[in-house]
């Protein structure tokens, strides 16, 4: 069966095992992940009423502590969400080409979809409600095109479908999927809502849960704006850029080699490696504080492993497709240096493995 049909009617089964049950509580298998249809008919009916009808009042949303990173249709507490895979490269649509990075600091909707999709296309409402809502209070969208068919891959079908439905918000095609298996995506419509830390926080799939997103942006917006400068040793945004001449008289040559020329030391050959005492490890050129050694593991590679940095704005994710293969390289956030990869392998609460050069590193202990 098409795909893109399975939550049309999973949608259609939940919806008549209410009228005939008399309940909401339908047995259809995308009960879990979608809004009861009676809930989603009511919302529709909400949206349509006078501005002054509506109830203006918000409360924000509790977290689910209890929720794992990969959990859907809860919000996911701070601690146990992961950061959101790098955005691979495409074509870019109503926006300059961005990255996740360059969109730190605000709420970020990422809708993975396609124009023929016809669930796809029942979200837009909300979706674009979302964005004149809340675009000039530090909330974006993010459209990502993953076709399925060769004739959603021709540029002119996608403007034409932009200007049809009226989009306005940035979209960028992934016509290899690579973003899509980066997040994990199975179907057609996948909403995913960022925090302004770049993590993963909520996740819904197909259509309905409008009132819930909605909330869920509002939630990360009045969260941010309570914490967003309470995080210890955030990057705030400034720069350091030397000249090759100058980095090499500041680093040793293997330094150098692995921070500028972006190369890997041996395993096991790092002296922090093994170092279990109690610190923060900074970048080794320009001493930003990267990981802390309450989130580094042993991972068995041979090289430092931590599950998350000490905040997600000092380092910057890049897709580096060399040697015949896709990994996420890290970069230090204001020196630019190289400093391992991240992959998606590594223990609760983010699921993530940043492995690290340990040349690339400074550790001061505490």
């Amino acid at each position: 069966m098409n795909r893109k049909a399975i939550i049309s009617l999973g949608s259609f089964i939940a919806l008549a095992a209410t009228i005939a049950a008399g309940c909401a509580d339908s047995a259809s298998p995308s009960a879990s992940t979608e809004a009861p249809a009676a809930v989603v008919a009511m919302n529709r009916e909400a949206d349509n009423k006078p501005e002054a009808a509506k109830d203006t009042s918000f409360v924000p949303l509790a977290s689910d502590p209890n929720a794992s990173a990969s959990s859907r249709d809860v919000l996911i507490a701070p601690a146990n969400a992961r950061q959101a895979p790098a955005l691979t490269e495409g074509t870019w649509y109503n926006s300059e080409p961005t990255t996740l990075e360059n969109l730190r600091g605000k709420v970020v909707l990422v809708d993975f979809w396609t124009y023929s999709c016809y669930n796809c296309i029942n979200t837009l409402p909300a979706l674009k409600s979302y964005d004149a809502k809340y675009r000039d209070k530090g909330f974006t969208i993010v459209g990502v095109e993953t076709p399925e068919f060769d004739s959603e891959k021709v540029p002119a079908n996608l403007k034409r479908a932009l200007a049809k439905h009226g989009i306005n918000y940035p979209v960028v095609t992934d016509y290899n999927a690579d973003t899509w298996r980066a997040y994990s995506v199975e179907a057609w419509p996948t909403i995913i809502i960022l925090d302004k830390q770049g993590r993963i926080r909520y996740t819904h799939i197909g259509e309905g849960a409008y009132d819930v997103q909605e909330n869920v942006i509002k939630t990360l917006l009045a969260e941010e704006s309570a914490t967003a400068n309470a995080t210890e040793g955030e990057y705030m945004g400034e720069k350091i850029t030397k000249t090759d001449e100058e980095w090499r008289k500041e680093l040793t040559r293997e330094q150098y080699r692995v921070l500028r020329e972006k190369g890997t030391e041996r395993a096991f050959s790092g002296e922090l490696n093994g170092n279990h005492d109690h610190g923060k490890y900074a970048c080794a050129a320009c001493k930003l504080e990267l990981f802390a050694s309450d989130a580094k593991f042993e991972s068995g590679t041979g090289w430092p492993s931590f599950y998350q940095p000490v905040a997600a704005k000092n380092v910057t994710e890049v897709v580096d497709r060399a040697y015949g293969m896709s990994r996420t390289e890290v970069t230090c956030s204001r020196c630019g240096s190289h400093l391992g990869y991240v992959f998606d392998d590594g223990p609760a609460p983010t699921g993530l493995r940043y492995c690290m050069n340990s040349v690339a590193l400074d550790f001061k202990q505490s």
